[in-house]
């Protein structure tokens, strides 16, 4: 394969995109790693710590992990490796509003690569995140230009969608993300605040009342989404720990048109696990926003 062959761009995504490892490997996915600061020790999602021995961590022994920014020496580490036998890439971040992983990746990318990779922030996280990456690596393999791929980006991030619901609030609530007050009163009224990032930033514009509440909520969405999209789109239903309800809300989604579509279950890794810890359920899609289908 020649080196101007449609393989000569690399694709690099930060670990926050919670992309299975098969995915990765199948389209050559470079990562850039996000180290999990435990009270006793580091350990970074994709090298030495699975997501079922993260969850685990974070339930039965109680820890409250951190995360943080990648060193310069990582990224350095991480070009280099990219850039090994490739000319030119194009690296894709969590929200620049929800971390700075974006913001010192512009920065290194200068310093070290001088140009060759192009950064873009995904405004989103985990797997609308991840559901950028897997369309821009397929825009890759189809063999599209790097000019392309950026211009289609620039029109896909906007409507890259998430509804979700987690389990427990404690999780959001160690995080930093909710209140005090918020927590304890969802907690007594089994509230269930519903999810979504809107132009990078953490929104939960409404809430729901029980387990029950949430599926119903999230097949009634499906259903809208699939009527919505057209046939061989893809649509992730997102799950922490939460394997069971996650592949029932796919067959009901499934069977919710005569469309097909690719429905695909992924798991929300440590980066992300973090903050919404086990039991979360969703759903991540291209297309309409929730308003706009649920109207």
């Amino acid at each position: 394969m020649s080196k101007k062959s449609k393989s000569n761009i690399v694709l690099i995504a930060d670990s926050a995109c919670d992309l299975p490892e098969e995915i990765i490997e199948e389209y050559g996915i470079v990562i850039l790693p996000i180290s999990i600061y435990f009270p006793e020790e580091t350990r970074t999602q994709y090298v030495d710590i699975t997501t079922e021995e993260f969850f685990r961590k974070i339930t039965e022994e109680d820890l409250t992990p951190t995360t943080g920014v990648p060193s310069p020496r990582v990224y350095m580490q991480t070009f280099e490796k990219a850039l090994k036998n490739h000319d030119e890439g194009i690296m894709i971040n969590i929200s620049g509003d929800l971390s700075g992983i974006y913001n010192y990746g512009l920065i290194y990318e200068k310093q070290f690569t001088n140009g060759k990779i192009t950064v873009v922030d995904s405004r989103n996280a985990t797997l609308p995140f991840g559901l950028l990456v897997l369309k821009t690596a397929r825009m890759i393999k189809e063999g599209l230009t790097k000019e392309e791929i950026l211009l289609k980006l620039k029109k896909i991030i906007p409507k890259v969608q998430l509804s979700a619901f987690v389990g427990d609030l404690k999780y959001l609530k160690r995080s930093g993300r909710i209140s005090t007050l918020k927590h304890i009163l969802g907690n007594l009224m089994q509230y269930k605040p519903l999810i979504t990032i809107v132009d990078g930033k953490l929104q939960s514009p409404t809430r729901v009342r029980g387990e029950a509440a949430t599926m119903d909520y999230l097949k009634n969405l499906g259903e809208k989404v699939t009527k919505s999209l057209a046939k061989n789109e893809t649509i992730i239903v997102l799950h922490s720990r939460n394997l069971e309800k996650a592949e029932e809300l796919a067959k009901y989604v499934q069977n919710s048109s005569k469309k097909k579509h690719e429905i695909l279950i992924w798991e929300i890794g440590p980066a992300i696990g973090v903050h919404v810890g086990p039991g979360a359920l969703g759903l991540s899609y291209i297309g309409k926003t929730r308003d706009e289908l649920l109207k």
